[in-house]
């Protein structure tokens, strides 16, 4: 589906969703919604992967992303990275997996925590992460947290 009309039914269904980071990615069109799993270094992950379910919804957030990151990009339907840019070795990773990810936000494992509902979009070269909240009072508690 198209990130342009899967906002707009986002948006539809539910009104209070508003963006958080930005970021660049690989030209590419994708969308991926889920919770977020902070895990900061490669080592983590790995770890993680142990009681992982192999077809799990949620998305990775991390400091970056390489090559030796593909058997573990794999189990997540997404990723966001604190480094990288659109044509870093990050975007090739992500791209060749056709995986949506949001690159280069800065401060991703900062502001981000586990478990938290998002929607990342891939528009071009743009990447945007939408934190994804039932109500309006909710989403501001969270982002006064940050």
């Amino acid at each position: 589906m198209d990130s342009r009309k899967m906002n707009r039914r986002l948006a539809k269904k539910n009104p209070t969703t508003i963006p958080l980071l930005t970021g660049g990615c690989p030209t590419m069109h994708k969308t991926a919604l889920g919770s977020l799993r902070v895990l900061s270094n490669y080592k983590l992950a790995d770890k993680y992967l142990e009681t992982k379910n192999k077809n799990s919804s949620e998305i990775l957030v991390t400091t970056e992303i390489d090559w030796s990151w593909t058997r573990i990009l794999e189990h997540f339907a997404g990723v966001i990275t604190n480094r990288g840019t659109r044509v870093s070795r990050a975007a090739e990773v992500i791209g060749l997996m056709n995986k949506p990810g949001v690159l280069g936000t800065q401060k991703a494992t900062e502001v981000l925590h586990s478990g938290i509902q998002a929607h990342i979009v891939c528009d071009g070269n743009e990447a945007l992460v939408y934190l994804v909240h039932e109500n309006l009072e909710e989403q501001r508690s969270v982002l006064a947290l940050h």
